[in-house]
């Protein structure tokens, strides 16, 4: 289960903010020092976690898509994840992040409301192996219109917190699991997508009872690390 939290700063996670991936933080391991795709922007960052390519060295360099636009033609992480099995699942809550499906991926469904309970949804329907993206949005909202950081940014990432405690605990609860919690930017004061170290900054917290993850603690972590890092882990 891999979570990305739309424009999550990684200085916002706290026992107030954010029990339940502080709670993660506190059993798994993680690194405040990862670092998102230069310039760090929604679609350009996914399709970076995805392919495990920069936009520099080929990867999706324009952060706008539309509906029937040409979509992604790399091998990203779904391909491994079939390649081995897994039931697929992909939700999300921007259209740009559109571009993103392939037919590795099974089912899919753009949400901007209610993609956790879908994603809820998607692991309680199969006992198969089950690999899933789900992408949330909010603070990608509350940022450039309150400011990073902010008392109101601060609450909406308490509403997410709380919103993911369900799926989190359903992942947590069964054998052999990987639980990932990342971003693909942040921001400063209103504004986001500059070349601000700021803008830039992201988490990663990792929780497994499959597989050691120590080595992970800490470490300088850039968006294009997860295809490999996935890859290490769980042997796709």
């Amino acid at each position: 289960m891999i979570i990305s939290i739309d424009a999550l700063h990684p200085e916002a996670l706290g026992e107030n903010t954010s029990k339940t991936i502080h709670s993660v933080m506190k059993r798994g391991v993680f690194t405040l020092k990862g670092q998102s795709t230069s310039p760090p922007l929604t679609l350009l960052s996914h399709a970076a976690m995805f392919s495990g390519i920069d936009p520099n060295d080929g990867g999706r360099k324009d952060n706008s898509w539309q509906s029937g636009q040409k979509k992604i033609g790399l091998e990203t992480i779904f391909d491994d994840a079939k390649s081995k099995n897994f039931s697929t699942g992909f939700f999300y809550s921007k259209n740009k992040l559109g571009f993103l499906i392939s037919d590795s991926i099974e089912q899919h469904q753009l949400d901007p409301d209610f993609s956790v309970e879908n994603a809820i949804a998607f692991f309680k329907k199969t006992d198969r192996k089950q690999f899933c993206f789900l992408h949330v949005s909010g603070l990608d909202i509350t940022g450039p219109v309150e400011g990073w950081l902010t008392k109101g940014y601060m609450e909406e990432l308490f509403f997410i917190d709380e919103n993911l405690s369900s799926l989190v605990e359903l992942i947590t609860s069964k054998k052999g699991f990987l639980l990932i919690v990342t971003s693909d930017h942040a921001g400063h004061g209103r504004i986001h997508g500059s070349d601000h170290p700021e803008d830039a900054k992201l988490p990663l917290v990792m929780l497994s009872d499959i597989a050691d993850l120590k080595q992970y603690q800490d470490m300088n972590y850039n968006v294009i690390n997860l295809k490999s890092m996935l890859q290490n882990i769980l042997g796709l």
